[in-house]
């Protein structure tokens, strides 16, 4: 009966030694494996905000606003820094009557 006992308790013993590290392991690979996802999601996102901040200072830089200012006709004045005074930075080409100016833009 003694002997019975103390092998169903080795068995047992080598079952846990045995069978502990290998669920530790497969937790740990699952939580490997949603680190990598989350990882590539990052990674991704990073590269739509660059896209993003690349179309932005493309679009918004002093050529592209120069570029739009001369297809829609209009030409840089020269601007003289004056203390508390605002001037016109833009004015449209061949144009004599003066309209209304809207964030330092006027036809």
């Amino acid at each position: 009966m003694r002997r019975s006992i103390v092998f169903t308790l080795i068995y047992i013993f080598i079952f846990f030694i045995v069978s502990v590290p290998l669920i530790l392991n497969i937790k740990i690979n699952e939580l490997s494996n949603k680190i990598n996802e989350i990882d590539k999601e990052i990674l991704i996102l990073e590269i739509q905000k660059l896209e993003i901040d690349v179309n932005y200072h493309k679009n918004f830089s002093i050529s592209s606003i120069e570029k739009l200012a001369r297809a829609h006709s209009y030409e840089r004045l020269e601007i003289n820094q004056k203390i508390n005074v605002l001037e016109i930075p833009y004015k449209i080409k061949n144009h004599e009557k003066e309209q209304a100016t809207i964030l330092g833009f006027s036809r």
